[in-house]
């Protein structure tokens, strides 16, 4: 097996612990390979539920494409994952795009994933960068608690 091939079955085993909500394996596999925040995947099960579907059509763009590890944690809903992954990378990456021109702080006001969008914002993120539909963090929200923490910066 290659060097490339373990890359490979690491990332794929990251990304099926991330998707079944297991947070164990997900810090084993963080705790000797960093680089996994980088990779990134694609499948049908990177979707936005049913009840976000139109809005993020409107305002994330069409498709979901492909994702990190932190954006396949908050779509699937699993917080505490997604915490796990920013605690790994100390900030690097908060302004990751995914191919929409999403960052992890546009997905998290989207979802209205109010601790997330503190914790990013407390790591820097910008609420200026534009996605690919020209719209900033501040704009795919209509949720007063969200637009508050994002007005504070």
């Amino acid at each position: 097996m290659t060097q490339e091939d373990l890359k490979d079955a690491s990332a794929d085993a990251f990304f099926s612990a991330i998707r079944a909500g297991d947070a164990e394996p997900v810090r084993a596999l963080l705790a000797t390979d960093r680089t996994l925040t980088t990779r990134r995947q694609r499948g049908d099960h990177w979707q936005y539920s049913g009840e976000h579907a139109l809005d993020a059509y409107k305002f994330l763009g069409a498709y979901v494409g492909a994702v990190t590890g932190l954006h396949a944690a908050m779509l699937l809903g699993h917080e505490s994952i997604a915490k796990d992954i920013i605690d790994v990378t100390f900030g690097q990456g908060k302004h990751r795009r995914r191919s929409d021109g999403n960052t992890a702080l546009h997905l998290a006001v989207f979802l209205g994933l109010g601790e997330l969008v503190t914790i990013l914002l407390d790591r820097g993120a910008s609420v200026t960068l534009k996605n690919g539909k020209g719209l900033t963090p501040v704009d795919v929200s209509d949720r007063p608690e969200i637009l508050a923490l994002l007005q504070e910066q």
